[in-house]
């Protein structure tokens, strides 16, 4: 089973920086993202692990890159996969629209039948 990326979210809370800031971090090429669609923005764990023990060492909550491996990243990767993957992307991140289209559906299929 492939890992669990994190989401901006979890990896705000995991660092303890607002979610600007991490866009920051991401567009200087600080910190590796992963794009998944396209859109969404995802992160390894080990990855923010090791931006967090670099933040923890840098009062000024900006990340120090002396004495550490560069770590700057121009351009964040588009993970690929199978087609099969890309689905399960497309439900995981999609689910509420299409219950909510499927119920949306059937509620007027009962309304018109009746």
């Amino acid at each position: 089973m492939p890992e669990k990326l994190l989401t901006t979210e979890e990896a705000c809370s995991i660092l303890g920086i607002p979610p600007e800031k991490l866009a920051e971090f991401v567009e200087k090429g600080d910190l590796p993202a992963y794009k998944i669609g396209g859109k969404f923005l995802r992160f390894r764990r080990d990855q923010i692990e090791a931006i967090k023990k670099e933040i923890a060492r840098d009062s000024g909550g900006t990340l120090s890159t002396e004495g550490a491996p560069k770590r700057r990243v121009r351009e964040t990767y588009a993970v690929s996969g199978t087609t099969w993957d890309k689905l399960l992307d497309f439900l995981y991140f999609y689910d509420f629209y299409l219950i909510s289209a499927v119920v949306i559906f059937c509620t007027l299929l009962f309304i018109l039948k009746t």
